[in-house]
Formats: C-alpha cells, sequence, structure tokens
C-alpha cells in the first residue's frame, strides 16, 4: 500500500529492519515483529500532539521516558495508561531522540512494543 506517511525519514533509522506500516486511529502505526512499536501522527487538527508515540508497558514506562524523553503528558490511546511515550516533533532534538528509539527497537529492547 502506497501511504504518505509523515515523517518518512523515521524509516531509515530502523535499517535493515522493514517495519510493517498500517494507518490507525489517524496515524501511522509501525510494526517490527508483529509488535507495534510506534505511532506517527502528523495531523491539522490538535497540532500539539504531532510527533511520535513509542509504544511500552506500565512496568517500564518511567525508565524509559527517562531514556527518550519525558514529556510530562500521560496518553491513553488504547485504554491503559503509561503505554505511550510521546515524542513531540516540536522539541529541538526530535530527530534524535526518534532515532535512539528506533535504534532500540533494532537491538531487541523488550521495553518498546505491544
Amino acid at each position: 500500500m502506497n501511504y504518505k506517511v509523515p515523517y518518512s525519514f523515521i524509516l531509515s533509522f530502523f535499517y535493515p529492519v522493514r517495519p510493517a506500516i498500517k494507518k490507525m486511529l489517524g496515524c501511522y502505526g509501525l510494526y517490527v515483529n508483529k509488535k507495534l512499536v510506534m505511532l506517527l501522527r502528523d495531523r491539522d487538527n490538535h497540532p500539539e500532539f504531532n510527533g511520535v508515540f513509542v509504544a511500552t508497558q506500565p512496568e517500564y514506562f518511567d525508565a524509559l521516558s527517562n531514556e527518550l524523553h519525558s514529556s510530562n503528558m500521560d496518553f491513553d490511546i488504547d485504554g491503559h495508561a503509561y503505554t505511550w511515550i510521546f515524542i513531540s516533533e516540536d522539541i529541538t532534538d526530535f530527530e534524535e531522540k526518534v532515532k535512539k528509539a528506533a535504534e532500540m527497537v533494532k537491538n531487541g529492547d523488550e521495553r518498546i512494543g505491544k
């Protein structure tokens, strides 16, 4: 399928892994090994929520937030608290933070994904 995926440069951070892309929730989900690892959002409505959401589990949320980015926002996208770390497109090191998350996925970090 041909999608206009926002922040498509992120896909190169996963190389040589090729994430599957699924349109969902008004965003684009990236899946690696059948696990949802990220949601990419770039929309006109509520632009303050544009960026990358990194999927995790509540038990990993605090440690992973400290490593990747603490947005001080709690997102309950899928009915579970503390399972999404938001990296806003507006932060100065957006690309660097997302690259770090992608590298963690490539290295098999079990804290990312659901």
